[in-house]
């Protein structure tokens, strides 16, 4: 595993929950092979700590967007904004954008508008996507089709191989997440044995949805080994070969 370089694909390293350890966070990241840590954004007046993280670390990466959690909280004014922002810093991808339909959160036409808008964004600017899903999987593939030549990935993947193959089809890659480590989740433990190794990322989404050995605690980076490891176990194939394909995904989308 020395040898081996691992990227994070989804890390909210940013939030306020590593203020007090961020550079550990990173050391500790680094002694578990993860050389490159995508960092998404979810609000307009988060871009600049963002921007300002990964500019003092060469193995962060910065998205800027508009994330559907807090879509009450945005503005059209944010949309202009994001595509100045874009324009001047070139992140590596857009996002964190897309739908969340669990009854609590905002009202769904407000999530449409934006995330279409986000999706002209990244056509017009061609740049990949950073698409959060939930129980909304089949709206996200109609909202992709109405654009040209998109491509990104569907971080912490929940929808099923079905679904999986008509985003593959479309340009996305499938990124999976922690959720993949408990014995419980069935359905992304299907995706992950019939999807092509070519089309998987790894991610954590610290520092939400630890794995299973950290139940209940912070996630963080350097925990991604093991959800490396029992995507290794699912596929039965050998850690390097999951490690190196995955890091090359990653890579080749957000050209790092």
């Amino acid at each position: 595993m020395s040898e081996l370089h691992l990227v994070d694909a989804h890390c909210h390293l940013d939030f306020e929950s590593f203020d007090n350890d961020r550079e550990q966070v990173i050391q500790r990241a680094e002694k578990n092979n993860i050389s490159d840590i995508i960092i998404p954004g979810t609000q307009k007046k988060y871009w600049p700590r963002i921007r300002k993280l990964c500019a003092g670390h060469n193995q962060l990466h910065a998205c800027y967007g508009l994330h559907p959690y807090w879509t009450d909280r945005h503005c059209e004014q944010d949309l202009v904004e994001l595509a100045a922002y874009i324009e001047a810093n070139t992140p590596v991808a857009l996002g964190e954008c897309g739908l969340d339909f669990r009854p609590q959160q905002a009202d769904r036409e407000k999530q449409l508008h934006f995330f279409e808008a986000q999706l002209g964004l990244a056509e017009k600017f061609r740049i990949p996507l950073v698409i959060h899903s939930v129980n909304a999987t089949e709206v996200v593939i109609r909202c992709i089709k109405k654009f040209s030549g998109l491509r990104g990935m569907i971080h912490s993947y929940s929808g099923s191989t079905e679904q999986a193959k008509q985003l593959l089809d479309l340009g996305f890659l499938i990124s999976i997440s922690a959720a993949v480590t408990y014995d419980n989740a069935k359905k992304i433990r299907r995706v992950v044995r019939d999807i092509p190794l070519t089309t998987l990322l790894l991610e954590t989404d610290a520092p939400d949805q630890p794995d299973r050995q950290h139940s209940g605690e912070r996630n963080e980076p350097a925990y991604l080994v093991n959800t490396l490891e029992a995507i290794a176990g699912i596929r039965e194939q050998d850690i390097e070969i999951i490690a190196k394909q995955t890091t090359a995904n990653a890579r080749a989308l957000f050209t790092i």
